[in-house]
């Protein structure tokens, strides 16, 4: 844990070097998760920050980003008294993103990258035992695409609109109290945002 701490810390840290007048977003979503699990899943909202940095003019181009999206709670239902009723996670993961006809008013991308996880049990299990293995960690992959709206909009600084869909693809499975098949769980999060330039 503290080595992640360590990285994610260090992360943070680089952001000020990239900084350059227009080639910085940040981004600020609120969407809903659909799970690929192998047991039964609810929705939850899903909020998300992101900042990415671009490394290069023209119509094709390439960012660095730093997607981070929270669920705070997935319903899940089962008969089995010995799972969990309800998980939350967190993931981050650095990735490379690739924006087409990016001088368009609509512009398309996809990114790929790969990070961390932290998942949150509930408390107790539905049979009302403690669970005494709530928090677990993973890594992830992430899989996304979507596309940005240019819009004449600038409230100090440019808007543009987004819309997206990002699978966060954990390599284990949550801690659900009881066995399943399987052995990684999509996380996928639809989400509509607005992005600031900088």
């Amino acid at each position: 844990m503290v080595k992640h701490s360590c990285l994610l810390t260090a992360l943070l840290l680089a952001l000020p070097l990239l900084a350059q007048n227009g080639k910085n977003e940040l981004a600020f979503s609120l969407g809903v998760t659909a799970s690929g699990a192998a047991i039964n899943f609810g929705e939850s909202i899903a909020y998300g920050v992101n900042f990415a940095h671009r490394f290069n003019e023209g119509n094709t181009q390439v960012f660095l980003e730093f997607p981070f999206v929270a669920e705070p709670s997935n319903g899940v239902s089962s008969s089995d008294t010995s799972t969990i009723i309800s998980l939350a996670s967190i993931f981050i993961t650095p990735s490379v993103r690739v924006k087409f006809v990016a001088k368009k008013v609509i512009s398309p991308w996809l990114s790929v990258g790969i990070g961390y996880g932290i998942r949150e049990g509930s408390e107790f299990y539905r049979d009302e035992v403690r669970n005494t293995a709530r928090y677990d960690s993973t890594g992830a992959l992430q899989f996304g695409a979507g596309a940005d709206f240019h819009i004449p909009l600038k409230i100090w600084f440019p808007i543009a609109l987004r819309g997206e869909v990002r699978d966060f693809y954990s390599f284990t499975n949550p801690n659900f109290g009881t066995p399943v098949s399987g052995s990684g769980q999509n996380n996928i999060v639809a989400s509509g945002a607005f992005v600031v330039h900088f």
